[in-house]
């Protein structure tokens, strides 16, 4: 017999999957009983409701890009390294996403509105999460003379992050990685020009 956590974590981990790949309104509650095997009293006896599901289910998926893209940077070792080390995560991540249906930050970022609060609230400090770790490599690579001072710390971070996820909707649209390599590599060029030798 599983324990509430273990049921819970079971809910989370095949929602995600539907919510992800479905979306959040067309994905019902019979597809979670489905997919996890259970009946919609042992889901109501864990999650108030499927926006709760919702919430659980975006929080699971976005700490795992984070761990997984926290792992890529602290495996490098300078600024510029750990600029290329995201876009080589995100390059794999089309390969091999560790989510089924592509990045949950950006499926639920181009979902989640007024209906959605909590949902959108959640993937908005998500997406903070992620531009506060760039300024942060940024402005540690000014300040140890791995990049050049003067950039615009907060402008090249959203730009950088905008950029990436424009590429990884466009690629999951157009069904291949052409259009990802191009931004990558123009991405990797804006590197090389900012990085002091």
């Amino acid at each position: 017999m599983r324990d509430a956590s273990q049921t819970k974590n079971l809910i989370i981990t095949k929602a995600i999957s539907l919510f992800n790949t479905k979306g959040y309104r067309a994905t019902s509650l019979s597809d979670i009983t489905k997919a996890t095997g259970m009946t919609k009293g042992a889901i109501y006896g864990n999650f108030n409701n499927k926006d709760a599901v919702a919430v659980a289910s975006f929080e699971y998926a976005s700490q795992k890009v984070l761990g997984d893209l926290r792992e890529r940077i602290k495996s490098a070792p300078t600024a510029p390294d750990k600029l290329k080390a995201i876009l080589s995560y995100y390059d794999s991540y089309l390969e091999e996403p560790p989510i089924e249906g592509g990045c949950p930050v950006i499926n639920t970022s181009v979902e989640a509105d007024d209906e959605h609060p909590q949902l959108r609230e959640k993937a908005v400090a998500t997406i903070q999460m992620i531009k506060d770790s760039l300024k942060k490599i940024i402005l540690r690579g000014i300040d140890e003379n791995q990049l050049r001072s003067g950039i615009d710390v907060d402008l090249y971070a959203n730009m950088f992050y905008a950029t990436i996820s424009g590429a990884l909707l466009i690629a999951r649209v157009e069904g291949e990685s052409h259009s990802f390599d191009q931004v990558r590599n123009g991405l990797e060029m804006q590197i090389n020009a900012i990085t002091l030798n």
